[in-house]
């Protein structure tokens, strides 16, 4: 069946406790004290970056070997300035809240490095930072195209990757738009083969092919093939030197990958994720006294900054990831607190010296070339002694398919997780499917009661543009609830340990046809998180006299309470089960409910709307009458009910007329509710994503869902009606239009510091932790 209810139970936090409050508290002081001074230096760096520019292009018209070396060498550092204290850390912000900044807002700033800006935030705001070292998630694991993890899928060309890289090193000036668009287009999902991934990438490497190889070289006088060489050697310098240096800063060595945590995911365990995927680097003493005697000997240049400008944002690169709109310059004032908070909660904070990473990169990226996953790196007899499993990651490689269970990652997976189906057999005619399910691995000592629920996604064809997450493919991914027929204590006494659901075939449900026509036993279907409990739904004693009614295959959540009423109560069970279906073949688990009937103290009604000659089949339809005739004291009995919506509405009515104080109902439903929008009354908010960087201004009826689309961020999503929580999100700051009206007096609206935000619509300005 398909719930409605809006409660959850989430998993704790595995983080420490007070880490985001102690990250808060650092950046709230640190963007106060972020001022004049930053701007000033950020327009000093730009004056700096120039002359080093000018002074290269004197070099060249000079010629002769030791000009055409210097030139080279500036090139590369003026590359390399322009991607980290530059670009990179202005397009995310650092200075748009300030007066005066100009040029330096992230809307304004014109970056001379060959990206587009646009696919910049798309790939690095709105999917790098958000899911740092998310495997599937982050595609700059890797950057798209290599391995530089053990725990990433292995792919065929992945044996070929150090030739890949020598080939993009000698191309990357005119590689780097369209390495970048790849990346992006992934996270917006479009096709490789299209206008956004081309079109721009095309003309950023023209651009700059025709002021490297042409314009530069022909004004150089009489030696245009020096001037060639230079721009050449200097540009695959540079930007080789920028791949590089962010390579390092999250692949190999004590960095950790992660599972997609699902929106459950807390403000400390989301900082602490940051902290143990990032490292720093220490740059190193004999390189930096190298380019330190170039620049002096070539550059003139009053009160010349640090050297550090040439890796703002990526020496510090552990603060950058926690403060990524702060300008490097506060970043490296601020570094000894990070290390010190790091250090208070217990968490690792990694530097490595930098020309100690060449070696490090240089073997991960040579060892993952072949398919050894966490487990096996370095150990590789562990995956040599079962050939079989061996030969399942090369088969997958090669054609391009990931494996279910995940074999590189050695963590288990909690949200969206393939579980192996143990078996699916047809029921009540041929019109639902029972499903059972392996426990995903890792999933040992997850528990869940009777009652409870998964939240399972499938794909589709996009027929009929319904709600879901659309594909390039023509296909969409839809969400849906279905009730665990028994709880984890059953499962375990059965000896199958399984997650056991019943897929009932609906008119027109998409989901539903699809699970009853494609499901087979040894295929896999995705549970979008562990089991929930509906927090109304939940039974508190099996001894306490009890009512459930159910309809259709609303019998699901109640068959498993039955099972609990049965194991615990026994023979002396005070229980009452009136069991509603249009015909007998519509019935689900009719046996078993005898049985339970038979055995136990359990009362059992089952009624058709159409006539049956089977003995203990009745005509007739829940109502008054009935429930006094057959519960004449239902009103003192905890009554659980899942039907459809009005007929949940009618059995509450019903019952309240006969006395039974409205905490004695619990019920569940078919049917998600419909989001009802409040009418424009020009009222504006803005909506800042704390993560990305970005904002959005929105009227009073668009849900923060919309919103975030509109700020071009991914947010994962299924139902969107606020039932598979897929979207829950933090709220650091403002008010939703369900929480005016709970500070209004509305008695069924609280205050939410993690809100569905497919449901959720503003009415105030609003800060979401995206």
């Amino acid at each position: 069946m398909t719930l409605a209810s809006d409660n959850r139970t989430g998993t704790e936090s595995a983080g420490p406790t007070g880490l985001a409050e102690a990250i808060g508290e650092l950046y709230a002081r640190a963007k106060a004290e972020v001022g004049k001074e930053d701007l000033d230096h950020i327009r000093h760096v730009t004056a700096y970056g120039q002359a080093i520019d000018a002074r290269r292009r004197e070099l060249l018209r000079e010629g002769g070997p030791r000009a055409i070396r210097r030139a080279t060498a500036l090139e590369m550092m003026y590359r390399l300035m322009q991607f980290s204290e530059l670009g990179h850390n202005i397009v995310h912000g650092s200075y748009d809240h300030l007066p005066d900044n100009g040029e330096y807002h992230s809307d304004r700033y014109d970056w001379d490095f060959n990206v587009d800006t646009g696919h910049w935030k798309t790939m690095h705001h709105a999917g790098h930072h958000p899911n740092t070292n998310i495997v599937g998630k982050d595609h700059d694991l890797g950057y798209s195209v290599f391995r530089g993890s053990a725990g990433q899928d292995w792919y065929g060309h992945h044996l070929g990757q150090v030739a890949f890289i020598s080939a993009l090193a000698a191309m990357a000036p005119v590689a780097a738009p369209f390495f970048l668009a790849n990346i992006a287009r992934k996270v917006d999902r479009h096709p490789f083969f299209s206008a956004y991934t081309l079109r721009s990438p095309a003309r950023i490497a023209r651009r700059d092919a025709r002021r490297r190889f042409v314009d530069e070289p022909f004004r150089s006088g009489w030696k245009p093939l020096p001037t060639l060489v230079a721009n050449y050697f200097g540009g695959v310098a540079g930007y080789m030197s920028v791949l590089f240096l962010v390579l390092i800063e999250h692949h190999a060595g004590e960095l950790e990958l992660f599972t997609d945590p699902g929106p459950d995911e807390t403000p400390d365990q989301y900082y602490e994720r940051q902290i143990r995927a990032t490292r720093n680097f220490l740059p190193s003493p004999q390189m930096d006294e190298a380019l330190t005697r170039i620049l002096e000997e070539e550059v003139p240049f009053e009160n010349r900054p640090d050297l550090r400008i040439f890796y703002g944002g990526l020496d510090t690169h552990v603060e950058h990831h926690l403060f990524p709109d702060l300008p490097p310059s506060m970043q490296r004032r601020i570094a000894p607190e990070v290390r010190a908070i790091a250090a208070r909660y217990g968490l690792p904070y990694h530097e490595t010296p930098l020309l100690e990473t060449v070696p490090l990169i240089a073997k991960t990226l040579t060892g993952l070339s072949v398919p050894f996953g966490e487990r096996e790196f370095g150990r590789p007899a562990e995956l040599l002694r079962d050939p079989l499993a061996l030969g399942r990651r090369v088969i997958s490689g090669f054609t391009y398919r990931p494996l279910p269970e995940s074999p590189y990652l050695d963590k288990p997976r909690f949200h969206n997780v393939p579980a192996r189906v143990l078996s699916a057999t047809p029921v009540a005619g041929g019109d639902a499917l029972s499903v059972r399910l392996a426990r995903p691995r890792g999933w040992e000592d997850v528990e869940w009661d009777a009652g409870a629920y998964v939240s399972v996604r499938v794909e589709v064809d996009d027929d009929d543009h319904g709600t879901g997450t659309g594909t390039a493919t023509g296909r969409v991914e839809l969400v849906r609830q279905y009730s665990l027929v028994r709880d984890s204590t059953d499962s375990r006494l059965d000896g199958s340990d399984a997650l056991e659901i019943c897929v009932k075939r609906v008119a027109g449900g998409r989901v539903s046809a699809r699970v009853n026509d494609t499901l087979k036993a040894g295929r896999y279907l995705t549970l979008v998180g562990v089991p929930q409990s509906s927090g109304d739904f939940a039974m508190d004693s099996p001894a306490t006299p009890s009512l459930l009614i159910a309809g259709g295959v609303g019998i699901t959540p109640i068959i498993s309470l039955l099972r609990r009423i049965a194991r615990e109560a026994g023979a002396g069970a005070d229980a009452t089960l009136l069991y509603f279906n249009r015909d007998e073949r519509s019935l689900i688990y009719e046996a078993e409910l005898r049985r339970l009937a038979r055995d136990s103290g359990i009362t059992l009604h089952l009624f058709t709307d159409a006539p049956s000659e089977r003995d203990g089949l009745t005509t007739g339809r829940l109502g008054p009458e009935l429930l006094r005739s057959l519960v004449p004291d239902a009103a003192e009995r905890e009554t659980y009910v899942c039907a459809p919506a009005a007929m949940i509405d009618l059995a509450r009515g019903w019952l309240r007329d006969l006395g039974q104080p409205a905490e004695r109902f619990h019920a569940e439903s078919f049917t998600a509710p419909e989001l009802e929008r409040p009418a424009d009354d020009g009222s504006r908010y803005t909506v800042r994503f704390r993560r990305s960087g970005t904002s959005v201004e929105i009227d009073g009826a668009t849900t923060l869902l919309e919103a975030a689309g509109r700020a071009g961020i991914s947010v994962p999503t299924g139902c969107e009606r606020g039932l598979c929580k897929a979207c829950v999100t933090g709220k650091l700051s403002g008010t939703t239009r369900a929480e005016s009206r709970a500070a209004a007096g509305a008695t069924d609206a609280v205050v939410q510091e993690r809100i569905t935000v497919c449901t959720s619509m503003a009415s105030s300005d609003i800060e979401l932790d995206l």
